[in-house]
């Protein structure tokens, strides 16, 4: 077990550590971590399939492109990478 050795709270955070009870503030605290953790850790592996699907978009309309039956559809496609640097596509 490792030993919190300082922390700087805001006010607001202080005064919910402060309204814990007292034998439990070391528990909670590292609940807390433990969860925060996780939660950035699917967050990190969500960006990246995120990521992943756009590559994989872009590369759809990159074949596509150019095939008359096909351009609504890499227009449509298009569209859902707006905002991101696989948005390219000139419908």
């Amino acid at each position: 077990m490792k030993q919190l050795i300082s922390a700087t709270l805001s006010l607001e955070a202080a005064e919910i550590y402060n309204n814990w009870e007292k034998q439990k503030k070391s528990q909670i605290l590292s609940e807390i971590i433990i969860k925060n953790n996780s939660n950035h850790q699917r967050v990190i592996d969500l960006t990246e399939g995120i990521n992943d699907r756009n590559i994989q978009i872009a590369r759809v309309i990159w074949e596509l492109k150019g095939m008359p039956n096909y351009e609504l559809l890499c227009t449509d496609l298009n569209d859902l990478l707006i905002g991101t640097i696989h948005y390219q596509y000139e419908s």
